[in-house]
């Protein structure tokens, strides 16, 4: 692999990143930097099952994964993940680095198609693994059905493939676009400006350790977080949704797809996942009924199942 820009990375005392991990800016075509962390395995005795890309949701960061990324590593898997343009330690969209602006989510795809063609094509192990979650999941599913990078299978964590009251919220995105500019923050959003959302008003876990382990690293660098998303990236995430459901019509997706689905989200439509996935043959959707939005960042009882979902169905994959 060539010599990249040495990137930096977070932990805690009592939270630290897997052994071997390699960080680094990787710059696009654009010349934007995103930041790229992997782990790859050096013992050629115990030999790889694949590779898994993991990916993050929006106004999530690498180091919040460290958990779920050595339970992987366990598994015998090589990984790799990086953080969207706009979050994370990637490189912002605008000079206010606490928005989160994107014109349309076509950008977030080239990101992954590059890294892909320039990275895990030529240096990580087959097969692909893509474990997508809630915005993440959006984009990696499309990647899949646009059928430009081979995966043996995809894992999806609440995929934003919807929203509840999205009629209103439409309707809503129209009617701000003529009052207001792109890179305004979307009012319906709610905007922290930099505060923290105390844990019994946080909509994302039910697990107070790992909520305050999110929070404990993000003190360590408050810039790693947004405060809130543009009028532009709701547009633009509106679209995708869209357009996703659009091109479901075809349904000529061929691989097997997992999906882990909370009814009680509030953050994604869960109907609206469940009404998509029922269109696959060849997906499974799980259902818990007392979990947040996160659920790798959820209380054990509720990991204890996910994992031993999602280990049947690496055995249903072959691998």
């Amino acid at each position: 692999m060539k010599d990249y820009q040495v990137a930096t990375y977070l932990e805690l005392k009592d939270y630290k990143a897997p052994k071997n991990l390699n960080c680094i800016f990787l710059p696009m075509q654009d010349g934007k930097k995103i930041r790229l962390i992997y782990w790859k395995k050096n013992n050629e005795q115990n030999k790889s099952r694949g590779t898994v890309l993991l990916q993050q949701g929006h106004n999530e960061f690498i180091e919040k994964y460290f958990e779920t990324i050595q339970e992987l590593l366990d598994r015998n898997f090589e990984v790799i993940c990086f953080d969207w343009r706009g979050q994370g330690m990637s490189d912002r969209m605008l000079v206010d680095e606490n928005k989160q602006f994107i014109h349309s989510f076509t950008i977030h795809e080239s990101d992954l198609n590059y890294i892909y063609q320039e990275i895990i094509q030529k240096y990580f192990p087959e097969p692909l693994i893509g474990i997508g979650h809630s915005m993440g999941g959006c984009i990696l599913f499309n990647s899949l059905l646009e059928n430009k990078i081979n995966y043996k299978g995809m894992i999806l964590s609440a995929p934003m493939l919807g929203f509840r009251g999205e009629r209103i919220l439409s309707w809503f995105i129209k009617f701000i676009d003529l009052f207001f500019n792109d890179t305004s923050y979307f009012i319906f959003s709610k905007p922290n400006m930099g505060l923290e959302t105390e844990f019994k008003d946080n909509e994302l876990t039910s697990d107070l350790d790992r909520y305050s382990r999110t929070l404990r690293l993000v003190r360590k660098q408050p810039s790693i977080r947004l405060w809130g998303v543009t009028n532009a990236w709701a547009k633009a995430a509106m679209e995708a949704i869209k357009e996703i459901r659009s091109k479901i019509k075809k349904n000529n997706v061929k691989t097997n797809v997992l999906v882990l689905n909370n009814l009680e989200d509030k953050v994604v439509n869960p109907s609206e996942i469940n009404k998509i996935f029922n269109k696959l043959k060849d997906s499974k959707v799980i259902e818990f009924k007392e979990t947040k939005h996160e659920i790798f960042m959820e209380k054990d009882k509720h990991r204890k199942i996910m994992w031993k979902e999602i280990d049947n169905y690496f055995h249903k994959l072959g691998i």
